[in-house]
């Protein structure tokens, strides 16, 4: 019976990865550009379920498909709000917080960020990128320190440090906006 408990959470878990529900029951995609009728894929060497945290921990060579983009990193950590001791249990579990550790590549339509680090934050609704971040889109190149991505805003900010000397840099090539 402790196994088919076990396997009864791990799936109700993996269930709510496709993101938090809105006001008609429909869920939202975890990675940028993701509906709720993308289906979450994730394909990794090795996947690890701390029931009482609420947190899956997948690992080797880990990569994240959601709708139009795709998450690569070396380890991707999964927190989820809702079941645990401290907040009581609850059939109502939610992604509340994605650390990935890399090197880390998102790729976002005809955008693709790297970096050291990334993360998403539910409650901000934004992707973070830390060291040595790059944002290419065509052969348009920015570089800097650390990207922040307001999911529901659009907006992306880059600023500079690490190994551009505290500065942002940019190339911007003739005629790569056609592309």
């Amino acid at each position: 019976m402790k196994r088919l408990t076990f396997y009864a959470s791990i799936a109700a878990s993996l269930a709510v990865l496709a993101g938090p529900a809105d006001a008609k029951g429909r869920s939202g995609g975890i990675l940028p550009g993701a509906t709720a009728k993308d289906p979450l894929n994730i394909d990794a060497g090795k996947l690890d379920y701390f029931d009482q945290e609420q947190k899956l921990i997948y690992s080797g060579s880990v990569i994240v498909t959601n709708g139009p983009s795709t998450l690569k990193a070396s380890r991707i950590t999964i927190f989820l709000e809702g079941k645990g001791v401290a907040s009581g249990a609850t059939s109502n579990d939610r992604v509340k917080h994605i650390e990935a550790d890399g090197p880390v590549t998102l790729v976002s339509k005809d955008q693709i960020g790297t970096g050291d680090h990334g993360s998403y934050d539910k409650a901000e609704n934004k992707v973070f990128l830390s060291g040595n971040v790059t944002l290419t889109q065509g052969d348009n190149i920015v570089k800097g320190d650390r990207l922040v991505y307001d999911v529901t805003s659009g907006v992306a900010s880059i600023q500079g440090g690490g190994a551009q000397g505290g500065r942002v840099r940019s190339t911007f090539l003739p005629g790569s906006a056609k592309q």
